[in-house]
């Protein structure tokens, strides 16, 4: 492994993302169009009932989420700000009975974005190995049947406890899945790219929806961040299972983006795509991948635009730095306004 990420590789990795969510994210948003019938600006600066009105934690699904389990710890302590979890939180959150306020979804991805949410035709589609092979969440690999006809259930059961904050470039059958477990959706277009630059992605969902478009940094994660600080207003957010990494020891076939690195590195070679980061909070060394990695920066570039305290309770992963907080998770809870 190495301990950077060139130039070349950040530019790579993005114009690869907007290859990948831009035809896709644009073809969805077409497709979503008859389903949209709120907007995120219908939530600006929205308190609800039991929210004291001043933080957010955002529940992120990082492997620190299940090495932590910081549910029970949140239960414990009535914590009294809004809860958003990023989808791929979601089944964590409910089958630990924490049931979130938000829900935010961006991902294109027609099949495994669905799982989420708990997939209705899953014993239709072609067999895969996404939950089984990677680390996303280990509950979810032993018998990944049974376990999605339980989170129906649960996401059936809670869903009208919930708003879905979702981007338009969601795959529909997403979207009508989650309408018919009774979540209401609001809706925002993703900043693709520079709404001036020609046949702009971005400027083109605008124009077929007039829905805002809300800065991302390319993944959900980000994209919750942004949600609860720009949309709600909260001056104090708490992130838990935020890694943007893979603890120590981690095989590497078991992370997300193995085919992936394989196939430009090499079987043979693929160490040589993964880039170490010491974290001084932890005295570990985590790694992550190139995706992963641009994830990162571009986190941090927007964490040194915005007035607000953004802490990293996840007690794991590779977000430390200026402007970031390391918190623990007790602290934040017990007093998330004066940390």
């Amino acid at each position: 492994m190495r301990c950077d990420l060139n130039e070349s590789e950040l530019a790579a990795v993005s114009e690869g993302s907007l290859i990948y969510t831009g035809d896709l994210g644009l073809e969805n948003a077409r497709n979503n169009q008859p389903m949209i019938t709120h907007s995120i600006a219908e939530l600006r600066g929205e308190i609800l009932p039991a929210d004291s009105g001043q933080s957010a934690l955002i529940i992120t699904a990082g492997p620190s989420l299940h090495k932590q389990n910081p549910a029970k710890l949140i239960k414990e302590m009535n914590y009294r700000g809004s809860i958003i979890a990023v989808d791929a939180a979601l089944n964590y959150c409910l089958r630990n009975s924490l049931i979130p306020d938000y829900v935010v979804s961006v991902d294109p991805h027609h099949v495994y974005i669905m799982r989420w949410f708990g997939d209705p035709d899953l014993d239709s589609r072609p067999k895969d190995d996404y939950f089984e092979r990677q680390e996303l969440d280990p509950e979810l690999a032993k018998d990944h049947c049974s376990k999605n006809a339980r989170q129906i259930e649960l996401v059936n059961q809670y869903g009208p406890q919930m708003k879905l904050v979702i981007a338009t470039s969601v795959a529909p059958n997403v979207t009508r899945r989650c309408i018919d477990a009774g979540m209401s959706l609001y809706w925002w277009n993703p900043l693709y790219d520079d709404w001036d630059a020609p046949n702009s992605y971005t400027r083109r969902a605008w124009e077929m929806n007039g829905l805002p478009c809300m800065i991302g940094g390319g993944n959900v994660a980000t994209s919750a961040w942004v949600f609860a600080h720009s949309i709600l207003g909260k001056k104090n957010i708490g992130l838990v299972g935020m890694d943007f990494s893979y603890s120590p020891n981690t095989p590497f076939y078991n992370t997300q983006r193995y085919p992936e690195m394989c196939e430009y590195f090499g079987e043979k070679d693929v160490a040589k795509g993964y880039i170490e980061i010491y974290n001084p909070h932890l005295d570990e060394t985590w790694f992550t991948d190139p995706t992963y990695a641009w994830y990162r920066r571009s986190f941090f570039d927007l964490v040194a635009q915005a007035d607000c305290e953004t802490h990293n309770c996840t007690e794991g992963g590779i977000i430390f730095g200026e402007g970031i907080h390391w918190t623990k998770l007790r602290n934040f809870l017990a007093d998330p306004v004066s940390q």
